[in-house]
């Protein structure tokens, strides 16, 4: 099902991929502390890979905070981020001509700590007792919104991927969340080498594009709702940071 809450708008011009390394600054510099804010004393956090990625934003439709991002290293880079950090198995490389990464996904403060403490459906029955069904419910209500902006992310990829003949992307995560990715949009999120250090243990995944694109472009059509929206063909103000919880 198409977002309801969350748009995902590509930083196609100056301004908004401002707004992209500013958050990605609030989440691994302030949030996290992952990266030093000493070296970037402009507030906005980026690096190498930059010049040769699509960088995405989720804005929540009711605030119109910006709560998530994601960039998409595309072909044209020199070496893949992933490639530096862990070997990827040789049967599972892939021709770099049409290989991608998506990386420097990330959501603000109460938003990734859901996503942290997300648990997989397992049929479990909620508790008799109403009080506890109702914090249950909302409980579960929060993290399905959480979920609604990974799923709405990794859309966007596959098909900025499938518009670029990209067939393949790796992605370095953890166990945990590369499960949640394959539940919540759903797709094949393959192992293709061992673990590394790297903000704790990651591992490095491989999707195949063809098998998850063809799927969601109908289900997008089927919505009327695009899986992104260029920010140079939208006028808008300049939403405030995102930060209190909402939800």
């Amino acid at each position: 099902m198409a977002s309801k809450n969350f748009e995902v708008i590509l930083a196609d011009d100056h301004w908004s991929r401002q707004i992209h390394y500013q958050l990605r600054y609030q989440v691994y510099c302030l949030e996290t502390g992952y990266e030093d804010p000493a070296n970037f004393p402009d507030g906005e956090e980026k690096d190498e890979w930059d010049d040769d990625s699509l960088h995405f934003l989720v804005q929540e439709r009711g605030s119109g905070q910006w709560v998530a991002a994601m960039r998409l290293v595309l072909p044209s880079a020199q070496i893949l981020p992933i490639k530096q950090r862990v070997a990827i198995e040789p049967s599972l490389l892939r021709d770099r001509r049409h290989s991608a990464e998506v990386s420097r996904l990330c959501m603000v403060g109460h938003y990734r700590r859901r996503l942290q403490n997300y648990i997989m459906p397992c049929g479990s029955k909620f508790p008799d007792n109403n009080s506890a069904k109702e914090g249950v419910q909302s409980g579960a209500i929060k993290q399905q919104r959480t979920s609604e902006i990974l799923k709405v992310l990794l859309k966007a990829a596959v098909t900025v991927s499938r518009e670029r003949a990209i067939a393949h992307c790796y992605m370095l995560t953890t166990r945990a969340l590369a499960k949640i990715a394959g539940h919540v949009l759903p797709m094949d999120m393959q192992l293709a080498g061992p673990s590394c250090s790297h903000r704790g243990e990651r591992y490095p995944y491989l999707v195949d594009v063809g098998q998850v694109s063809t799927g969601l472009m109908e289900e997008q059509s089927s919505h009327g709702m695009p899986a992104y929206r260029l920010h140079s063909e939208i006028a808008t103000t300049m939403p405030r940071a995102a930060g209190e919880e909402r939800i």
